[in-house]
């Protein structure tokens, strides 16, 4: 593992040192392992413009309704060791603190809330929780006139960060990768080009994905132990076993920022007779489920930024590649809708 190890440090110290990499004037500082290795790495060189940090959390303290009801199990973590990293680094590091009602209830013109609808032209919550972190953070970054943000989008899917990539087998593991090389998407690169700006991952250089799913991609590289806890994203642990984050526990973006108690809030700002009508609504007037609250809360928006105008015989009813709930088409190669979150939206079929 140690020479395993050393080769990835190598590696990564390249792509890092690359003109994309070197001229990032900010990083999304989640505070997660892969920005943590991404700018850690990245402000040691010579040549970096790296100088700003953007963390977005949620604060109980400003968010009354979701603490009242006892909704934050535990304060939003990602800024503990964001702050950490920051101040190690240097980095001009701006916390920001919306509130959830602005991030997610307030949908009018052209919100953060709509901007992601538009763009990743989904309902889904799963995306939602996490794509609007993402935009708000890029709006601030355009907002200080930083031009190029870095991201540690790809560690997760190439290096099984995951916990359900981790108690794959082997073959499995390696099959796994290798078809989330070919469906993985992000929803920082659409979001940026929305908003004029540029960003860059490490994570997804031909050279980090060649070895990811070549030389690397086996599960004793990718799964193990690491400070006496069972971790993915293993021989990334051990190349860089000194950065801020190198022990810290996967995270998704909501859980890290506390956008996870979102579905909860919504069950509370809409009444059951609201979701029944709307629900009812699209379905007749769609053909479209809404399944739960939260969903007809992006819903909304949905239907004004992409269903407004739309004739309802353009939505693929019937066509084996769409889907049976939202009826718009599938990805290839996916069970999952990326448009309403079904799945699975097709029949898995197993080797």
């Amino acid at each position: 593992m140690d020479t395993e190890a050393a080769y990835v440090r190598q590696l990564f110290t390249e792509v890092l040192s690359s003109s994309d990499a070197l001229t990032c004037d900010a990083v999304l500082l989640s505070g997660g392992l892969d920005t943590s290795i991404a700018s850690e790495t990245l402000k040691r060189l010579a040549g970096s413009k790296l100088r700003t940090g953007i963390t977005v959390t949620i604060d109980p303290a400003k968010n009354l309704l979701a603490k009242s009801h006892g909704l934050f199990i535990q304060e939003p973590q990602d800024v503990i060791y964001a702050r950490n990293i920051a101040e190690k680094l240097g980095l001009d590091h701006h916390i920001l603190t919306p509130t959830l009602d602005e991030l997610f209830f307030t949908a009018s013109g052209e919100s953060t809330l709509s901007l992601c609808v538009r763009v990743r032209q989904t309902f889904d919550g799963m995306e939602l929780r996490n794509a609007v972190v993402i935009a708000h953070a890029l709006k601030y970054a355009k907002s200080i006139g930083c031009q190029r943000v870095c991201t540690g989008d790809g560690a997760d899917e190439l290096f099984a960060g995951y916990s359900f990539m981790q108690g794959m087998s082997d073959g499995d593991l390696q099959k796994y990768t290798l078809n989330m090389v070919k469906t993985m998407s992000f929803c920082a690169v659409p979001l940026a080009k929305a908003l004029g700006l540029e960003v860059w991952s490490p994570f997804l250089d031909p050279r980090v994905i060649e070895y990811a799913t070549t030389r690397g991609n086996s599960r004793e590289l990718k799964v193990g132990l690491f400070e006496g806890a069972s971790h993915g994203k293993l021989v990334l642990r051990m190349a860089f076993p000194k950065v801020v984050s190198a022990g810290r526990k996967k995270e998704p973006i909501e859980c890290g920022c506390g956008t996870t108690v979102v579905p909860a809030l919504a069950e509370l700002a809409v009444s059951d007779k609201e979701f029944e009508s709307e629900a009812k609504e699209a379905l007749d007037k769609y053909g479209i489920v809404v399944r739960d609250k939260e969903r007809l809360v992006y819903f909304r928006t949905f239907r004004r930024v992409v269903l407004h105008g739309k004739d309802t015989n353009q939505l693929q009813a019937g066509s084996p590649d769409a889907c049976p709930d939202c009826r718009f088409r599938l990805r290839d190669g996916t069970s999952f809708c990326s448009v309403c979150g079904l799945y699975p939206a097709r029949p898995i079929v197993k080797d």
